[in-house]
């Protein structure tokens, strides 16, 4: 028996046949490869990733939905209906400055007409969809329900959509 390079273990024929004319054929088939990837200008000496990096992103978010919605339904079954927050008016003035923040940095960038203001855009409509789910889902029946509906229906949600329209808009510049 013979111990190889890679430290595995093979019968005494099967290592001399890989350390000579095996081993220099596969050698050979390998460096044909590469001269044909190079003269097709596929191989430029550069280390990419095999897929593109929207292949990688959609394969990232998609498995991140594969683990969140096997989660929602546990969260489903064992959150309680009711819990006392620690940090309630800290929650909420940094869910609306964060709105705020996102809205005002918005309008700054469409006047400089900067193309980041897409991203900002993005990040202001989603806040306020948040924020109108929170208030509805968090508001005691009766008149703080009533209000937060209308709020979410009057004001949070079109301003959102606005926000959208907005960055869909800034993409087709």
């Amino acid at each position: 028996m013979t111990t190889t390079a890679i430290g595995s273990t093979l019968p005494a024929d099967i290592g001399r046949a890989m350390e000579g004319t095996l081993g220099d054929a596969i050698d050979d088939r390998v460096a044909d490869a590469l001269e044909d990837y190079i003269a097709e200008g596929r191989l430029d000496g550069r280390f990419r990733a095999r897929h593109s990096p929207g292949g990688l992103a959609a394969m990232v978010a998609a498995g991140v939905a594969a683990v969140l919605l096997p989660w929602c339904l546990i969260l489903a079954a064992t959150l309680p209906s009711s819990y006392e927050v620690g940090h309630w008016k800290l929650t909420w003035i940094g869910l609306d400055c964060g709105t705020a923040i996102a809205a005002g940095l918005t309008a700054y960038l469409l006047h400089k007409r900067n193309r980041h203001a897409v991203l900002t855009a993005m990040a202001a409509g989603t806040l306020l969809i948040a924020d109108a789910w929170f208030d509805v889902s968090t508001a005691a029946a009766g008149f703080d329900r009533t209000l937060s509906l209308t709020e979410a229906l009057l004001v949070e949600l079109p301003l959102a959509v606005c926000a959208f329209v907005v960055a869909a808009r800034e993409l087709k510049r």
